[in-house]
């Protein structure tokens, strides 16, 4: 079974009106020390902070997914976009925290 795609997981997040979750203050730490240099420009086609239009098509893959791909490197961007340091758990938090900030529009 395909895991649960980063969108619900977001809209379950917001919609549930709880405190926000820590993976998103943990998954900022690690963005702006780490991915921002390549994710805030769109340095070799990464997707843009919450450029809906870039982040839109990777939205409906699962979480899962993405960090597959993100801890092997996937087009351009080598394994945990070439921070070796970085442990799953972070690069996963990073993730949750990136397609936490793209806008979703009706």
């Amino acid at each position: 079974m395909k895991g649960i795609s980063v969108i619900t997981l977001v809209l379950a997040t917001v919609l549930s009106g709880c405190a926000e979750d820590p993976r998103l203050a943990l998954g900022e730490e690690v963005y702006r020390q780490n991915c921002k240099v390549c994710h805030a420009q769109g340095i070799n086609g990464a997707p843009i902070l919450g450029n809906s239009k870039m982040w839109g098509p990777r939205l409906g893959q699962s979480h899962e997914e993405l960090l597959s791909h993100a801890l092997s490197g996937y087009g351009l961007m080598p394994a945990k976009g070439g921070k070796t340091h970085l442990t799953d758990e972070q690069v996963s938090n990073a993730i949750f925290y990136m397609t936490s900030q793209v806008e979703i529009s009706n």
